[in-house]
């Protein structure tokens, strides 16, 4: 499968409720191998209910942007959310489905994203 593939593509819950479009992922590197970096590994997407824009770096919570920029960037993705790769159940042709109902991970993009492994703060 392609990132290309994923974005601005509709998320539909267990319900067949619309949640939004996926504007980005994340990823988490595996461990190294000799001289190779380690594989990357699906974890979450990123999506927003509202917007079908990327989020150009702001949800990481470490851009030194122009403010104005990015409240524009946090309007446009309100209540957007991050989704653990483990929730989805399939990827159709035109949306990812949910097999169960995702837990509600607020994406705020002036703090970052919540790390679990940082007692929920963003990782530095």
């Amino acid at each position: 499968m392609l990132l290309s593939e994923l974005l601005d593509t509709a998320v539909i819950d267990v319900d067949g409720e619309r949640l939004g479009t996926i504007v980005d992922v994340r990823f988490r590197r595996g461990p190294r191998h000799r001289d190779h970096e380690g594989d990357l590994e699906l974890i979450a997407l990123i999506v927003s209910p509202h917007s079908r824009q990327s989020m150009y770096g702001y949800e990481r919570g470490r851009v030194n942007g122009p403010a104005v920029v990015a409240r524009v960037i946090e309007w446009l993705h309100r209540r957007s959310r991050l989704i653990p790769w483990e929730c989805v159940q399939r990827v159709d042709d035109d949306a990812v489905v949910l097999g169960v109902r995702a837990p509600q991970i607020p994406l705020n993009v002036r703090r970052g994203i919540p790390d679990p492994a940082h007692g929920g703060t963003p990782a530095a």
